[in-house]
């Protein structure tokens, strides 16, 4: 990329554990890295995403310290300075105020567009089209935050939502952000997604670096004061390790977004998106047969109805089942009703 674009870095959160998808996410080898759709894992299919608008040098990955060679196998071309390790996980608000010190020195006018590793976006064209819009409006207005909207195709408990209010007329399919709504209920789902003021909340996040930073400065001055003394002490693992282990688990949404009541806008994500949250997921981007189910790996079934079944390693057989979650590896056996796939990560939490 050439012009203003070079100031541009692509931070890519790797860290989630990805509970929902035990037994063949573990904490040995989370979601992220996991090839659930297609030849590629998440990972490595979020960063090629990337690659058609920066080159590696502005792509930098953070990570918890234990999967630093799982991300250095799939990623061989990531420089070696670009991959930052979290001493422990501490949710996106910890990894993208690390990702800011580091891209401080790299770049002091340094825009930063955060990613979530585990992302399902079929089409990277059209993904590239909605970044270039959105940091043409991050040109327009500097101090911004700049989200990524998606709008509902179903009702969802899962999400949360951002409610819009007038679109801006300097950029179109982009609004200014009234309100941001956590994972609602069954009926208030059934509203937002059809009343045409309410998108799903991507978890994709642009703005300029010095921005995000002022924003921690006010709106979480403990974890900024912590920050600060990671970077007066930068390359320092002691620091790194006693600082970044007091930090509260808390995510960039709940600790800066939703207490700002101005100053964020919202481009509208017209491309294909799932954030692959739990087993059933993989009924909305793979094959379905004729009996409505998705089938992975070695599998038999007879009678079976829109289930889900998995397998790695292992012959599964199926009898007679209905709307059932079946997956099957070297770490455990996993069957549960599709309805109660939330729950999975209860078990995940017990097997640990």
């Amino acid at each position: 990329m050439t012009g203003s674009n070079t100031h541009i870095f692509a931070v890519v959160l790797a860290g989630g554990r990805g509970e929902r998808f035990w037994p063949i996410s573990t904490e040995a080898q989370p979601k992220a890295f996991l090839r659930l759709v297609g030849s590629e894992s998440l990972l490595q299919a979020t960063v090629r995403r990337v690659r058609l608008l920066l080159p590696w040098t502005q792509i930098v990955v953070i990570v918890e310290e234990r999967h630093a060679d799982l991300v250095r196998e799939q990623l061989p071309e990531l420089p070696v300075a670009n991959l930052l390790l979290e001493p422990q996980g501490r949710d996106t608000a910890a990894a993208i105020g690390l990702a800011s010190l580091h891209l401080d020195r790299l770049d002091p006018d340094a825009i930063m567009i955060v990613l979530p590793a585990d992302h399902y976006v079929p089409d990277g064209e059209a993904f590239a089209v909605v970044l270039r819009r959105a940091i043409r409006l991050l040109a327009l207005h500097q101090d911004w935050v700049v989200m990524f909207g998606i709008p509902p195709a179903r009702p969802e408990t899962g999400y949360g939502y951002l409610e819009v209010g007038e679109p801006l007329a300097s950029s179109p399919g982009a609004f200014r952000v009234r309100r941001f709504l956590e994972k609602p209920d069954r009926q208030t789902a059934e509203r937002l997604s059809t009343d045409g003021y309410h998108y799903w909340n991507s978890g994709i996040f642009l703005w300029r670096n010095g921005a995000i930073q002022h924003l921690f400065a006010r709106h979480m001055p403990q974890v900024w004061a912590g920050l600060c003394r990671i970077r007066e002490s930068w390359g320092s693992q002691e620091a790194l390790v006693r600082e970044y282990g007091a930090f509260q688990k808390q995510s960039v949404d709940y600790g800066v977004l939703e207490r700002m009541t101005e100053g964020v806008a919202m481009v509208e994500a017209n491309f294909a998106w799932d954030d692959l949250g739990a087993w059933d997921a993989l009924a909305r981007v793979l094959p379905v047969d004729d009996s409505g189910n998705v089938i992975v790996g070695e599998v038999q079934s007879l009678d079976t109805t829109q289930s889900v079944i998995v397998s790695t390693g292992l012959r599964v057989a199926t009898v007679g089942l209905s709307g059932i979650i079946v997956v099957a590896s070297k770490d455990g056996v996993l069957v549960c009703p599709r309805e109660r796939v939330q729950e999975v990560r209860r078990i995940a939490r017990k097997s640990q």
